[in-house]
């Protein structure tokens, strides 16, 4: 049996067609804009991020360059601070090299720009230890030449001091060396005129005539010291005759430097504090005596300590 219906088959709508494509061609470009709008934000991220790498690295080379112009000072500040920096020389160098590559490398990132900036705070903090140790150092110096100045001074007040002692010395010296200087005192002088009895002996006869004499006799004492020390004392005798001429050969120093003739010396045995009476000596002349005014004068340590004068006709 043959069934019929009158249902007309449905015909094919193409209006969801048309809405999946507008809607994909919608989602697309959505997504294009925002991709674009995001490339673009992002491209002007990059760009800011680069003008400011460029910025910072400027800044980081200005700040670094400081601190070398800070540095090149430093070390021309003093020789003590030179003599610091070189022994210090190894640490700021690898420092310098470290900085130099970074700040020399034309596409240094961000962070290869932080750890410049962090390397220049080590270099500055290591430059102010310095600078602390340089201010030490020149503080000793100020202490040093103070004390330099000042044992100048002591030197100079010691040299002084010792000047002073040594005048003090030679005036004490010279004082103890005139206070030992012995005094002649009881002066006799005698002519002696030598003539042989009826028994051909020799007989001393005391004259005033130079015709007669034969000899000129001259004693003294030596009075007490307590300052000169016991021991042999040498005493010098100066005959003079009446042109003023001094009979002798030999010399000795007077207390001025100057040489003196002298007729004849004796030697004395000393005892300190006590005197010695009738110290004697003899003067025989070469030729024979004229008559005039003759003159003795008795040494001791370069000093005239006594004289006595005879005229004789």
């Amino acid at each position: 049996m043959e069934i019929t219906t009158n249902e007309q088959p449905k015909s094919f709508n193409p209006k969801w067609i048309y809405i999946g494509i507008i809607t994909a061609l919608l989602a697309v470009s959505i997504y294009l804009f925002v991709s674009k709008n995001k490339t673009e934000t992002q491209l002007d991220t990059t760009v800011e991020e680069k003008n400011q790498v460029v910025n910072d690295k400027s800044a980081i080379e200005t700040e670094y360059n400081a601190a070398l112009a800070r540095l090149d000072e430093m070390k021309n500040e003093s020789v003590q601070m030179d003599s610091l920096l070189t022994t210090k020389s190894e640490e700021v160098e690898a420092l310098k090299s470290k900085i130099n590559s970074i700040l020399s490398n034309k596409n240094a990132t961000a962070a290869q720009l932080r750890e410049a900036n962090t390397l220049i705070a080590e270099l500055k903090g290591k430059m102010n230890s310095y600078q602390d140790q340089i201010i030490a150092l020149k503080q000793e110096n100020v202490q040093l030449s103070e004390d330099k100045k000042q044992l100048i001074q002591d030197k100079e007040t010691v040299t002084q001091e010792k000047e002073v002692l040594k005048e003090d010395k030679k005036t004490l010296e010279k004082t103890v060396e005139v206070g030992s200087v012995l005094h002649a005192s009881g002066f006799k002088m005698e002519v002696i005129n030598k003539v042989k009895t009826i028994f051909g002996k020799e007989k001393e006869k005391e004259t005033e005539k130079a015709r007669k004499a034969d000899l000129m006799r001259v004693s003294f004492d030596l009075d007490d010291n307590r300052i000169s020390e016991s021991g042999d004392k040498i005493i010098y005798i100066c005959v003079s005759d009446p042109k003023g001429n001094i009979s002798g050969n030999s010399k000795f120093k007077l207390a001025d430097n100057n040489e003196k003739i002298f007729t004849v010396s004796k030697t004395i045995p000393y005892r300190q504090g006590e005197k010695v009476y009738g110290v004697t000596s003899e003067w025989h002349p070469t030729t024979n005596f004229e008559p005039g005014m003759y003159k003795v004068e008795i040494y001791h340590m370069g000093y005239k300590i006594g004289s006595e004068k005879i005229n004789l006709k």
